[in-house]
């Protein structure tokens, strides 16, 4: 849409997995014109995760919501005539965007000084799991292995129990930070004119939320350990049951005066005055025993009801949703959270929608390509190639629409 900030931006999106994709998607819905490229060697490993489907390259949940926005179109990078058709796809781009090892983009002899001779002003963002340079540059890894190594886990867990996985949270967030810069890039190429190459580790990323614990260590050589569900500060601070099975509400009290409110909603008054809890330090060393009278009240009640109660007191608490409930939750709904798409395959399904309100605009949403779905848009209307010209590509399986296998899923 012209109106849209990104209108006439356009993104060669090489890409695969969640952190990448997650940023372009944002591009696309934004109005840049983002084309996705694969190849039917190697497509998108994210797509094999639906192995019910006899079409199930098409049919993972999380790559449909990851791709949307987006134009699709397979092209062999390791074949000649495929590599040269996408350095004449990047001379009429403005961005590259890849998040392999990076070895890959120089067997490819598609680096970032290769893609600068063929358009002077080329923005590259590459996102590799450990950065460009240093001793790990060609290691591989998925978001587990990044939140392992840039300390971020180490934090994450129970008390005295093995560090925990985020569930994949390096993706996104690596996905946020590279959207950012991104913009950057693209206001610093406005003002001057230059391209660049644009250096995002995903380990280095993660590691950037850890500036407390380090600061900590340096200012008082205190080791940070894991807490569970914990603060450093709040107490109560922690996911409390309720009535029902595996009903949950999470609450977080961050003073004294919120303290003394609470012990008044729960109908314990008596627990201001007692010396186990009477300091916010004294509740900290006995929260153990605060979380268990604590639990006897809210196990009694709706996670809804304890909610309530609590908000209208000015005490935080919010209940612990099953996603798969998500879409029958009052306020996602008046909100319009999830819409209806239709894409070929997968059919009519509940999408996410955008989490963002602008006042002056409406962000775009489309279904994710099938794999080759537009190779005939870009390699016809955009690059010029005849009909001819595209049935032999076809022929030779430069480009298809069919994996011609289920892939590996190293990157």
């Amino acid at each position: 849409m012209p109106n849209l900030p990104f209108s006439g931006i356009r993104i060669c999106d090489l890409s695969y997995f969640w952190a990448g994709p997650y940023c372009t998607a944002y591009f696309g819905g934004l109005g840049a014109e983002v084309i996705k490229i694969e190849s039917i060697q190697r497509p998108d490993s994210f797509r094999f995760g639906a192995l019910a489907s006899d079409l199930y390259w098409e049919a993972n949940s999380q790559w449909n919501c990851t791709n949307v926005n987006k134009y699709g179109i397979t092209l062999d990078l390791g074949n000649p005539k495929g590599n040269q058709l996408f350095k004449e796809l990047v001379k009429v781009s403005d961005v590259v965007i890849e998040n392999f090892a990076p070895r890959v983009m120089q067997n490819f002899n598609l680096t970032y000084e290769v893609l600068k001779e063929v358009k002077s002003d080329i923005i590259m963002m590459s996102m590799p799991g450990y950065g460009m340079y240093g001793p790990w540059r060609d290691f591989v890894g998925f978001g587990l292995a990044f939140e392992q190594s840039s300390g971020l886990s180490y934090l994450t867990g129970y008390v005295n129990g093995a560090p925990q996985s985020m569930g994949g949270a390096a993706d996104p967030i690596s996905g946020m930070h590279a959207a950012f810069v991104l913009q950057a890039a693209l206001e610093y190429r406005r003002r001057t004119g230059k391209g660049q190459l644009i250096d995002v580790s995903q380990t280095e990323v993660l590691t950037n939320f850890l500036g407390a614990a380090v600061i900590d260590f340096s200012l008082n050589e205190r080791v940070w350990k894991r807490m569970g569900n914990q603060d450093p500060v709040m107490v109560p601070h922690s996911v409390y049951r309720c009535k029902g099975t595996d009903m949950w509400v999470a609450i977080a009290v961050s003073s004294d005066r919120e303290w003394k409110g609470f012990c008044q909603v729960i109908g314990k008054p008596e627990l201001i005055e007692d010396e186990r809890f009477a300091t916010l330090i004294n509740r900290w060393n006995n929260q153990d025993t605060l979380n268990q009278i604590i639990e006897k009240w809210t196990v009694e009640r709706d996670r809804y009801e304890v909610m309530a109660m609590l908000q209208k007191a000015g005490i935080a608490a919010g209940v612990a949703v099953n996603p798969a409930f998500l879409n029958e939750e009052p306020h996602l709904q008046e909100r319009k959270f999830f819409i209806e798409m239709t894409r070929d395959v997968v059919g009519t399904q509940l999408f996410n929608n955008w989490p963002i309100r602008f006042s002056e605009m409406q962000m775009t949403m489309r279904p994710a390509p099938t794999l080759g779905e537009h190779n005939n848009y870009v390699l016809e209307t955009i690059l010029g190639l005849s009909k001819s010209d595209i049935e032999e590509l076809e022929k030779n399986k430069i480009i298809g629409r069919t994996p011609l296998a289920m892939g590996s899923f190293g990157v």
